[in-house]
């Protein structure tokens, strides 16, 4: 007995031997913004000792007494090794490299180690914040090879996304955007390009960039060529939001804010000193005509007073009254969460962004919901996004309704929209029509151009696992979008005046319906042979219909219904297309060195005659991460990891018109009041697929773990490309759509991101993105020929598609005070002439930029965060075609002057060495290279200054998470005196009056729950 209570004694003591010697740490697990980061590891460096957070990020470890650091880590965060105390608060750093490290190709994803192609990935992170309702701006110097342009900086405009350059012509040159695996319609929601805007109203902008977890660009034929036929100008894969496992958090944020023009655009001169211009260009066209200096007085006076005359109501500032403040605002609410089997993110979210104009706003009302579950070896995953949009845009270009042009051109300081009694001006004035009732802000007030857009897009995709690594995947999916404009010009204006009330509707309804059915199989052999495969199965349905109708001659200009029209007509079409494609693609790598790839795609078309609607594309692509090889080993502190990579394949391009290739007769022809039918397309039942064959050549670098660079080399060469081939006009038709051309594509992108401190308490990490890219004609629309001339473009063999052709301008005359410009004939020299009809034209340049890229900054210091980004372009060229109004004098003396005619500039009396030519009332401009204008520039793309309140203040008062943070989108721009219009032109270069690039200043808040 004596022994058993020894024995009972010793066990006892050494248990209270063992308790003493461990300690019990509690703590909390959260990321940077201050959210509980469920299920993270926390251990005992070293050891297998450890535990998991729970939902709400806390943990109970007891540690071996001694013990100094703990091990956190969790997927997606920088695992850090913290000091032991007894009340731990651990906060985890976003690993933006393991994100990117993971490449979404849309058949599935691929660690970026694995992947053979070239693709950028894009986290939206605190670039969700920056107020625009723009997808494609996001993208805007974030990813080397992508250009992104607009025709207008109204709200909801469409965007111009080019990836490598252009590579059609006729047909698109958008690249092919994919959600969640599934090709959405995007473009212009009214497809029949029924519009008096640039703007038109884009479906890309229904989707809320607040519910899109990452954008991959995905550049090559590695991965583009699994699309086929939609891919040639490159894929955007866009990744939404997903529910988690662990706690259900709630989250509500608002901004709002202003806006303004971006630039100084188009800056005109006041009314004393256009009262000069307007005197001293009649003064000198009367002395030229052989006027006395006391005749060319008289007549300069009468037309100073006719046309440049103060206003009784004074000086009017066309710019107060027709540029206004815009705003804008964004409303939004998120859940997520679910357990192991099921995952829920829902969001709800309202925004309104008021332009600059009277006529400009774009309300948008989104709900997104996603949900996976998944049971045993069964997934399923089901996603719907709905969304409502409001647009108004005005006329822009050379519409005269447009407050563009009537702040740059047709109104002047003389002009004066409001009758000394406070009535609208509508019988004075606006001689620039030289027709009453012009006044643009009053037909601002009584004109409009609504547009509305609503949008549904589904999928249900169900997966199931038959063994481990084979998995069987259905996915369905139905893109719906309608689109409605409609326009009123009230007969109390210019526009609806002749037609006594013009009222017109268009309507379209775009329907995509997807089913694809893939079998994806994954194995690992004796270690070293990993194998990934799959096949698909795909079909596509498009349907497009629309209906335009139009009504004049109203009794009323309230009630303006097209039942209430004394005149009517109507027209209207319903168009198809269908697709079936087999894919198929094999993935290889040995003992994660060597890698090779390779896919096989076949797409059979309606859009082509039966003898050739079916295309194969493929593509091959190897890499070699030779930092692997045992001969690097030495080296590896220093190049932590490098990879070289090839890929070669072929992708093609549909017409954009449903039947290109049948000859086809339309109704509604009518001879002598009879109606009857015309032939309206030629049959060409040779019409084949445009093909794109693209080669990358890549290098992938990474030093210390914080300088990763990438280059690429690349060239693009299309053949076959859908052009409009010149025909007889005997014929009855001008052009025919044929596979005559051919264009070339050649340059580099270099990406490199730094991660400059990396610390707990403050990060800083840098991005630089450079493209070169140059477009060249190699082929046009029959042998031999070798340039066509368009207007003020030329598109020859060996230069860019769009190239200005224009006389060479040699500065002002000593002599005359006149234009001159070289001669350009062979043995001229640099001889120069005044007398235009003696001077040749010159290829003189193009929009396309030699170098172009963006700069990205994200500083995070405890709760304080930065985020900028800028963009940039340099050695491209934009032409002002608005030389009509930039005559040496103006070709109406009642349009308004831009202000750089510095009259003090102008060439006065012979011998002088002047900037400006002679000002003479009715010279004639011609198309130099006076008006072609340096686009460089540096642009502040995007700016996010946040402050997000320690979790220990938040939790005080039931929160998660609560941040405030101002937002900006192009906050400045660095540019040349000499640019006076926005250098984010459309593709072509051509600029007119579009409204410019929009600046916008919002502060928000963000709170979690």
């Amino acid at each position: 007995m004596k022994k058993f209570t020894l024995l009972l004694a010793l066990l006892f003591i050494s248990m209270g031997l063992a308790v003493a010697q461990q300690t019990r740490v509690v703590g909390t697990v959260v990321d940077e913004s201050g959210v509980p980061v469920a299920g993270a590891s926390v251990t005992v460096r070293g050891t297998p000792i450890g535990v998991a957070t729970d939902p709400d990020g806390r943990f109970v470890l007891d540690v071996p007494a001694g013990t100094k650091t703990l091990s956190v880590s969790f997927i997606g965060y920088q695992p850090v090794d913290v000091a032991v105390a007894s009340t731990m608060n651990i906060r985890l750093l976003e690993d933006a490299k393991m994100i990117e490290d993971v490449v979404v190709t849309g058949y599935g994803t691929q660690k970026r180690p694995d992947f053979t192609g070239s693709a950028t990935t894009v986290s939206m992170g605190k670039l969700a914040e920056v107020p625009t309702m723009s997808v494609g701006a996001k993208l805007a110097g974030a990813a080397a090879g992508v250009q992104v342009t607009s025709t207008s900086g109204q709200p909801g405009a469409v965007e111009s996304i080019r990836i490598r350059g252009m590579g059609s012509i006729n047909a698109s040159n958008q690249p092919l955007f994919v959600i969640d695996g599934v090709p959405m319609l995007a473009g212009n929601a009214n497809a029949g390009g029924f519009t008096y805007s640039a703007a038109g109203n884009s479906l890309l902008s229904t989707i809320n960039v607040a519910d899109i977890e990452s954008m991959t660009v995905i550049k090559d034929a590695a991965s583009a060529s699994l699309y086929g036929s939609r891919a040639a100008n490159g894929v955007i894969v866009i990744t939404t939001k997903k529910g988690s496992a662990g706690k259900t958090l709630f989250t509500f944020s608002a901004d709002a804010g202003v806006s303004d023009m971006a630039i100084n655009y188009r800056p005109m001169k006041g009314g004393q000193d256009r009262r000069d211009f307007i005197y001293l260009a009649r003064y000198n066209q009367r002395l030229d005509a052989g006027d006395t200096d006391a005749a060319a007085t008289a007549s300069a006076t009468t037309w100073a007073n006719t046309y440049a005359s103060q206003p009784a109501t004074g000086w009017t500032d066309w710019r107060k009254a027709l540029i206004k403040q815009g705003s804008f605002q964004n409303y939004r609410f998120a859940v997520q969460g679910g357990n192991q089997s099921t995952q829920v993110y829902g969001s709800l979210s309202y925004g309104k962004n008021e332009g600059i104009t009277l006529q400009q706003g774009y309300e948008r009302y989104t709900g997104n919901l996603n949900v996976t579950h998944k049971a045993k070896n069964f997934t399923f995953l089901g996603s719907s996004l709905f969304t409502q949009v409001n647009q108004d845009v005005n006329s822009e270009g050379t519409s005269y309704s447009s407050p563009i042009m009537a702040i740059s051109m047709t109104t002047s300081p003389s002009d004066f929209p409001y009758n000394a009694d406070g009535t609208w001006n509508t019988t004075q004035g606006f001689r620039a029509l030289n027709r009453p009732l012009a006044n643009p802000l009053y037909t601002a007030s009584i004109n409009w151009d609504h547009s509305n857009i609503t949008r549904s897009l589904n999928s249900i995709t169900a997966g199931y696992e038959f063994i481990p690594g084979l998995s069987l995947k259905e996915t369905l999916s139905y893109d719906y979008s309608f689109s409605q404009e409609r326009v009123w010009w009230d007969p109390r204006s210019s526009d609806g005046l002749t037609a006594i009330g013009n009222y017109q509707i268009y309507e379209t309804t775009r329907t995509r319906l997807i089913s694809q059915s893939m079998l994806s199989y994954s194995k690992t052999f004796n270690d070293v042979h990993n194998l990934n495969a799959l096949v698909s199965y795909e079909t596509e349905a498009n349907d497009e219909r629309w209906t335009y109708a139009r009504g004049s001659n109203f009794s009323t200009f309230k009630l303006f219904e097209l039942s209430n029209a004394g005149t009517t007509s109507a027209q209207g079409a319903t168009d198809q297309n269908r697709m079936i494609s087999y894919v198929s693609r094999v993935n290889y790598n040995y003992n994660n060195l060597y890698y090779l790839g390779g896919s096989f795609r076949r797409d059979g078309t309606s859009r082509l005659a039966p003898s050739g609607r079916w295309g194969n594309f493929w593509s091959v692509s190897g890499s070699w991460r030779f930092t692997e090889e045992s001969f690097m080993e030495p080296f590896r502190h220093i190049l932590t990891d490098g990879k070289l990579r090839a890929s070669y394949g072929v992708n093609g391009t549909l017409p954009t018109d449903n039947y290109p290739y049948m000859g086809l007769y339309g109704l509604g022809y009518k001879y002598d009041g009879i109606s009857g039918m015309a032939m309206e397309n030629i049959e060409n039942e040779s019409l084949s697929w445009e093909k794109n064959y693209s080669t990358d050549i890549g290098l992938e670098v990474s030093l210390w773990n914080r300088i990763a660079l990438t280059f690429d080399w690349y060239n693009r060469d299309t053949k076959d490309l859908l052009y409009n081939q010149d025909l007889s006009r005997t014929s009855g038709f001008t052009s025919q759509l044929s596979n005559v051309a051919s264009m070339n594509n050649r340059g580099y992108e270099i990406e490199i991101r730094t991660t400059n401190v990396q610390h707990p308490n403050l990060r800083w990490i840098t991005g630089f993105t450079f493209t070169h890219n140059k477009n060249k004609l190699t082929g046009l629309s029959y042998e031999g020929q070798t340039e066509k001339i368009d207007g003020v473009l030329i598109y020859r063999i060996g230069n860019p598609y769009f190239s200005y052709y224009l006389y060479e301008y040699a500065g002002v005359d000593p002599k005359t005070g006149k234009e001159s410009w070289y001669i350009n004939k062979e043995g001229s020299g640099r001889e120069a002439t005044t007398d235009v009809t003696k001077a040749n034209r010159i290829l003189a340049g193009s929009y396309n930029p030699k170098l172009a890229g963006g700069f990205t900054s994200d500083l995070t210091w405890k709760w304080f965060d930065l985020n900028l980004t800028f963009t940039y372009t340099l050695g491209g060229h934009i032409l002002d075609r608005a030389t009509w109004l930039q005559s040496n004098g103006g070709i109406n003396p009642a349009f308004n002057v831009p202000s750089f005619y510095d009259l003090d500039k102008t060439w006065k009396k012979e011998g002088d060495i002047a900037e400006l030519p002679r000002i003479v009332y009715g010279s004639v401009v011609q198309p130099s290279t006076r008006w072609m204008i340096s686009s460089d520039h540096l642009r502040l793309k995007s700016a996010t200054l946040g402050f997000t309140l320690p979790q220990e203040w938040t939790r005080k008062v039931t929160l998660e998470r609560a941040r405030i943070y101002a937002a900006a989108s192009n906050l400045f721009t660095i540019k040349s005196k000499d640019l006076y219009v926005d250098p984010e032109a459309p593709i072509d270069g051509l600029v007119t009056y579009q409204t410019p690039a929009i600046r916008t200043i919002t502060f928000g808040v963000e709170v979690s729950f």
